[in-house]
């Protein structure tokens, strides 16, 4: 069901990158929520451990900051976890459209960071919208901002297999996705696709 995802991305120290990813595992453990740890192996920049916690409302999410504020541990852990890193950044995303993942579940995650032109972020969502429905491959969900760039949505795709991001990428290549790369290409300033290994998932 739509909702809203918290997503902390934490760059490490050089040596750090273990390190930083049991504790944000350990610290999701700890929270007994819906989420996921990942790390990256494909980035446009530096290696990466991300972690998203999916809530039902902003009700829950402020909630959640709340409950943060006056939890000790959960502090200490932040951040000794931030101190072995070179940067942390969170973001908050609102779900427009819920990815299906794959039988088995994602074995790896494919996150398509987009950048709209000023005002045309209604009409990138709404050609992500069609990509969606029609792609047999994949089914994407699409996400944006709150805060930040909000003219930066993204398409999320949980994965089972490479092949299966390779055959992903190859039907976006196809004659069926032409016209729809060419309404993309027409909205959009910029285009970031990270790619992450899933490391742990919370059911809650």
């Amino acid at each position: 069901m739509p909702g809203y995802v918290q997503v902390i991305e934490r760059i490490p120290k050089p040596g750090k990158n273990k390190t930083v990813l049991q504790r944000t595992v350990a610290t999701l453990e700890s929270l007994n929520r819906r989420g996921v740890v990942m790390e990256s192996i494909s980035n446009a920049t530096e290696r990466r451990v991300v972690g998203l916690l999916n809530v039902e409302s902003m009700a829950a999410l402020e909630t959640f900051y709340d409950n943060y504020r006056v939890n000790p541990g959960l502090i200490r852990a932040f951040e000794e976890n931030g101190a072995d890193c070179e940067k942390v950044r969170s973001d908050i995303l609102e779900i427009v459209e819920t990815p299906v993942h794959p039988d088995g579940g994602a074995k790896y995650w494919a996150r398509n960071l987009l950048v709209a032109r000023r005002g045309e972020l209604p009409n990138l969502i709404a050609v992500m919208k069609e990509i969606r429905s029609i792609a047999q491959s994949v089914t994407p969900g699409i996400t944006k901002t709150i805060g930040g760039n909000a003219d930066s949505p993204r398409a999320v795709i949980p994965i089972s297999s490479l092949e299966q991001f390779e055959a992903w990428n190859h039907e976006m290549a196809s004659d069926k996705m032409k016209p729809y790369r060419e309404q993309l290409n027409a909205l959009i300033v910029q285009r970031i696709t990270k790619l992450t290994r899933v490391a742990y998932i919370s059911r809650g």
